[in-house]
């Protein structure tokens, strides 16, 4: 009996979301996800200013691509009379999702009397919102049409910021430019900067050598598309420990030849007590056989350094590889991945290569 209700609920859900979707004239099997086709003008400030594109970011990777009722969160409904704004406006009030930063009753009333009859006789309007979890900025791109078919098309960025946003946008598109169109989509994608770089890991036991020597470009003999190679390595610190009253002169002055050493990478925490500094990866040997001192660091750069103790922190090697290419993109990340995977480097750990 509870399988055959299940059945009756399941049968009613379909036709319920098949009922919207041919009111609202989505297409599900025909829709442009690379957003291809012709650009129609389109504004955003009901027809006082139009543009083509948003070209804020000229070139962008397509991570993810959804359309119409794929797209979570998501409000987007078109009117081409006054009339039919008032019944869209009435039946989306209320989200059927939990939405963020929505319009009100009193936001309704501005739309309604914003697009009025008279915007109508000219203009058609696309209403689209977006509810994130984080801080996910959507934006217009464009608007394109295609087989007769138009694409609201719309980029967001993916946000790692665990807080609430929400993206309303209301379109006007020109009649003229769309007289033949009665199916409209819209078409979400996730998108980011070229990608400039992929990075990649060193097997443990080639780290010795990488902190030693490091790495360049002959290093990745045959991999085509590369323009640099950077390593980021876990520096060694220390702490330098006075065994005398210091000064602020003589403090300012012991900082100062930290800073300009050779030896030295960065300086750290300060005071008149002790200084951590990180340190140059040619002592690595020397730190790993224990016979690492501080008079080979401080090269006797400072007075009385030889009253001063050395106490070296816990230290894990760790290597990062950074291979920045020539031409950008997602698509040539993944040439250069597939090219590494090829070469075999021996130093490489390519469990850790996606």
């Amino acid at each position: 009996m509870q399988k055959k209700i299940f059945g009756v609920y399941l049968v009613l859900l379909v036709m319920l979301v098949l009922s919207a979707c041919n009111e609202m004239n989505f297409n599900f099997e025909i829709y442009d996800r690379s957003s291809a086709g012709e650009k129609i003008t389109f504004s955003l400030d009901a027809g006082e200013t139009w543009k083509t594109e948003d070209d804020s970011l000229e070139e962008f990777d397509i991570w993810d691509v959804k359309a119409n009722n794929e797209v979570p969160g998501m409000i987007f409904f078109y009117a081409t009379s006054f009339e039919e704004l008032e019944k869209r406006v009435e039946k989306n009030k209320k989200t059927p999702f939990y939405s963020y930063n929505y319009a009100d009753e009193e936001s309704w009333k501005s739309i309604l009397n914003t697009y009025n009859e008279d915007y109508f006789k000219d203009n058609i309007l696309l209403f689209y919102y977006k509810y994130e979890p984080n801080i996910s900025k959507n934006y217009v791109h464009s608007v394109s049409i295609k087989d007769g078919i138009l694409f609201l098309n719309i980029n967001r960025f993916e946000g790692m910021a665990t807080a609430l946003s929400s993206w309303l946008y209301i379109v006007t598109i020109n009649k003229a430019d769309v007289e033949d169109i009665t199916t409209f989509n819209v078409v979400v994608r996730t998108v980011a900067p070229l990608q400039k770089s992929i990075t990649v890991y060193p097997k443990d036991k080639y780290m010795r050598d990488i902190y030693v020597n490091g790495l360049n470009k002959d290093d990745f003999k045959g991999l085509d598309n590369l323009k640099s190679v950077n390593v980021w390595t876990w520096n060694i610190m220390i702490d330098i420990k006075f065994n005398e009253t210091i000064s602020d002169d003589k403090l300012n002055s012991i900082v100062e030849t930290l800073k300009s050493s050779e030896n030295i990478v960065s300086v750290g925490f300060t005071s008149k007590d002790w200084i951590r500094v990180t340190i140059s990866n040619k002592f690595f040997d020397s730190y790993k056989k224990g016979t690492l001192k501080l008079s080979d660091i401080l090269n006797n750069e400072i007075e009385n350094s030889e009253k001063y103790t050395m106490e070296i922190k816990n230290f894990t090697p760790i290597a990062i590889i950074t291979l920045e290419m020539e031409k950008h993109g997602k698509d040539y990340a993944e040439e250069m991945i597939s090219q590494l995977k090829k070469l075999n480097l021996k130093f490489i750990d390519y469990d850790e290569l996606k």
